[in-house]
């Protein structure tokens, strides 16, 4: 075969290549660079003939590097894609995060103050007569209801501090006051109190302020503290003097 024939070939081979079709019009600027790369190593290599066959060669390599371009490209916008996604969910988890903390802080004010609203109603003085430890039934009536709410309340303490007036010496006044808290006591064992719950201190005359001739300060004077305390105020129980 003579050098005819092989340009004939060559041309023929050059032009059947994605680099030579018409319909190719993407990055010409890429096959340029290809073919002129090809035709001056094909020149280099084998003169007419070479140059032919290395324009062929540099237009499929101006192609594949077009196509390698353009899937980076591609990919770095998918990635790009992805990030912005990713980001955006973050901040959408964190808003979310932030909203929970407040809807948690929110219930936990209200529950404390829901706790302190009730332990405020249910502070409470039971009064007796003088050298009296019995609780009357209508106050006790009234215990037992309260006993009955504060036994529902899981974790709930009762705290009961018996007191008595300055009259009688010191040691019968902290017997008397002992034992009016132990009938308080009473009470609200019978309405389902757990024992372990109620805790009691017996004070005696020690926090009084009333004189011997202030009969309605006395008064005063003779009675039971109770307080109703949540779970995260829970004293230890009290030791029985």
């Amino acid at each position: 075969m003579n050098v005819k024939h092989l340009l004939v070939l060559a041309v023929a081979s050059a032009t059947a290549t994605t680099g030579w079709t018409a319909e190719k019009a993407h990055s010409p600027k890429h096959e340029a660079i290809g073919l002129g790369s090809g035709a001056v190593i094909g020149a280099a290599a084998g003169g007419p003939v070479g140059f032919v066959l290395g324009a062929a060669f540099g237009g499929w390599v101006g192609d594949r590097f077009e196509r390698e371009r353009a899937g980076r490209i591609e990919a770095e916008q998918k990635y790009a894609e992805a990030r912005a996604e990713a980001d955006q969910l973050e901040s959408l988890l964190a808003r979310n995060e932030r909203e929970l903390e407040q809807i948690a802080a929110r219930l936990e004010t209200e529950r404390r103050a829901h706790a302190r609203s009730l332990e405020e109603a249910l502070n409470l003085q039971v009064y007796f007569r003088t050298a009296s430890a019995d609780v009357e039934t209508g106050v006790q009536e009234r215990l037992a209801r309260i006993g009955e709410l504060v036994r529902s309340i899981d974790g709930a303490v009762v705290l009961l501090e018996g007191h008595a007036d300055p009259r009688g010496d010191e040691q019968y006044n902290l017997a008397l006051s002992q034992a009016r808290a132990e009938s308080v006591r009473q009470v609200f064992v019978d309405a389902g109190v757990p024992e372990d719950r109620i805790a009691i201190t017996a004070e005696g005359e020690a926090k009084s302020t009333a004189s011997v001739d202030d009969l309605d300060a006395l008064a005063l004077d003779r009675r039971v503290s109770i307080r109703i305390v949540g779970p995260e105020q829970e004293p230890r129980v009290a030791q029985r003097r």
